[in-house]
């Protein structure tokens, strides 16, 4: 992964699991472990595109964080709209090092 990439990666996936209360979010699904971006979509709606619309490198760092336990699974399972499926939030679990320290 260049350096390029994986400093987006690394800032968007802070942004998305910030624990400030924010739109997107990244998201776990509880029916089949897949991670989402979910996010607010207007008029009081929420939605969620899965991480394998991002490019492959997204999802194999999310794993990878997951895996090392630097991502966890945070707060109630909830649904972004009526019979979707059920979701939680991922957070880090401790501060990731900044790129190049």
């Amino acid at each position: 992964m260049t350096d390029i990439a994986f400093d987006e990666i690394m800032d968007n996936l802070k942004h998305w699991t910030s624990e400030e209360i924010h739109s997107p979010s990244l998201l776990m699904s509880l029916d089949d472990g897949s991670f989402h971006l979910g996010y607010y979509a207007g008029m009081g709606n929420s939605d969620s595109s899965p991480i394998d619309n991002f490019s492959p490198l997204y999802r194999t760092k999310i794993n990878q964080l997951y895996r090392e336990g630097q991502l966890e699974v945070t707060g109630r399972a909830f649904s972004l709209y009526p019979g979707s499926g059920r979701f939680r939030k991922l957070v880090f679990t401790k501060q990731y090092p900044e790129p190049g320290s």
